[in-house]
This record gives C-alpha cells, sequence and structure tokens, in this order.
C-alpha cells in the first residue's frame, strides 16, 4: 500500500455579508482572524482564522468571478464541518446565543462523543462534538449494529 501524501484540509466558507460572518465567527471562536484581506469596496476578499492546529477560510461570494455559491444563493449547503471542542453543550450555548439554529441538540451518541448539529446565520451547518471515551472501530461497529437492530424492532 502506498503511503498517503502529506495534506492539510482547511473548509473555504463562501458567504453573503462575510464582514458580518467574520464579526460572528470572532465572537463563537474567542479568536481573531490570523488575515483578513479586504477588497477595495470593504467586502471581504479572503479571511483566515486559526483555531488551534485548525483552521478555515472565508470570502464574500463573488458569483460573477466564478466563485462558490453560498449556501444562501443555493438554499442550503452541501458540507458540514465538523468541530471537536473540550465543551460539546458550552459552544451549542454560544453559537445559539450569536443567532444560530440548532438542527440537534447535544446528546451521547454510540461511537463515544457527545454531538450536536447547528446551522449558523449564514447557512453553514456545524457537528460539534466532545470526545467522551475512545472506542475501537470494532467497538463502534458493535455498537451501531446494535442500535440499528433495536431501531428495527
Amino acid at each position: 500500500m502506498q503511503s498517503s501524501p502529506t495534506c492539510e484540509f482547511v473548509p473555504y466558507l463562501s458567504i453573503t455579508d462575510a464582514a458580518k460572518a467574520v464579526a460572528f465567527y470572532s465572537r463563537v471562536f474567542r479568536v481573531d482572524p490570523h488575515l483578513l484581506l479586504n477588497m477595495p469596496d470593504g467586502r471581504v476578499m479572503h479571511c483566515e482564522f486559526r483555531i488551534g492546529s485548525a483552521r478555515f477560510f472565508v470570502s464574500e461570494e463573488l458569483p460573477g468571478h466564478g466563485g462558490t455559491p453560498s449556501p444562501a444563493r443555493l438554499g442550503g449547503t452541501t458540507v458540514a464541518i465538523h468541530l471537536y471542542v473540550n465543551d460539546c453543550d458550552a459552544m451549542v450555548k454560544t453559537m445559539i446565543d450569536n443567532d444560530s439554529t440548532v438542527l440537534m441538540a447535544p446528546v451521547d451518541m454510540f461511537w463515544g462523543e457527545r454531538f450536536a448539529r447547528v446551522r449558523d446565520p449564514f447557512g453553514h451547518e456545524w457537528g460539534i462534538s466532545t470526545k467522551l471515551c475512545e472506542l475501537t472501530p470494532d467497538e463502534i461497529q458493535t455498537a451501531a449494529t446494535k442500535l440499528f437492530s433495536e431501531m428495527s424492532e
């Protein structure tokens, strides 16, 4: 088997009114942008957030320049961003306090995490997790099989 190339996945969020999104993410994640480049008209050309060892990018939706459409333009999103935090419930509350919508309230899941789903005010969906315990793939499969069996009864 070949070794995997060294790489890093970085979500790039296209947003209508990205300046408001930059303020939102700064409040919610309690971090200032690492890099913020504005266009001459003041719209966000590129913003980089760094949180721990993770990072993500934000920019204004630019449909006239071949940019990726925002969830507002699509009427939804096709991607969810999964975020690991020390306290799932606290992060969900912070997001709610900043005009996000809970899609699934925090709950302990069979794979050993406390998990919730939230949609931010710009239409991006976030899976928020806190690791409760480390399970092996076999333990997770056994728990999933049990859950699916109970669901079909």
